[in-house]
């Protein structure tokens, strides 16, 4: 489902809290590395203005609902170079198990295939071995860094890309 609501959106953020909070988890040994991406990336900012982040004409929301509950989520938001960044996929491990995800990525690559995007980017930690697995399956591959983050942390970053097909 698109985002469309200020109720959909809200969706969005508390699975974007509920995602950091599994990050903390998945990323303890190295604790002061989430702050840091959060700092870098303006999380706060972000989640207080998710409509505007991720909304038209910035980007797009997919909410994955099942049974009338929302069970995960992804954005793309344009980087204003005829590329579009993949952002945000998320799903609970309570969710986990019905190809959730790869729906999710799928559907997004479609919609940014369909407003005109060259090519889909996105960034990842090291750890995310699932995560990286299902994005080289999808056609994704390591490509440079495409956004400035300090040193300590793009050491634990995966930077991808995907050439998508003319609308």
């Amino acid at each position: 489902m698109l985002a469309t609501t200020d109720e959909q959106y809200a969706e969005f953020g508390s699975l974007i809290r509920e995602y950091w909070g599994w990050l903390h988890v998945r990323y303890a040994e190295v604790p002061e590395l989430m702050n840091d991406v959060a700092a870098h990336q303006g999380l706060g900012e972000e989640l207080a203005s998710l409509s505007a982040r991720y909304g038209p004409p910035e980007g797009k929301v997919l909410l994955a609902v099942r049974d009338g509950q929302v069970v995960g989520g992804v954005a793309y938001r344009d980087l204003h170079d005829g590329s579009c960044e993949m952002k945000r996929l998320f799903v609970p491990e309570r969710h986990q198990g019905h190809g959730t995800g790869r729906l999710l990525c799928r559907d997004l690559i479609e919609l940014a295939t369909a407003d005109g995007y060259a090519l889909m980017r996105l960034d990842t930690g090291y750890e995310n071995t699932e995560a990286l697995a299902m994005y080289a399956s999808l056609g994704f591959s390591e490509c440079p860094p495409y956004h400035d983050y300090p040193e300590h942390v793009r050491k634990h970053l995966r930077f991808l890309a995907k050439p998508l097909a003319a609308a």
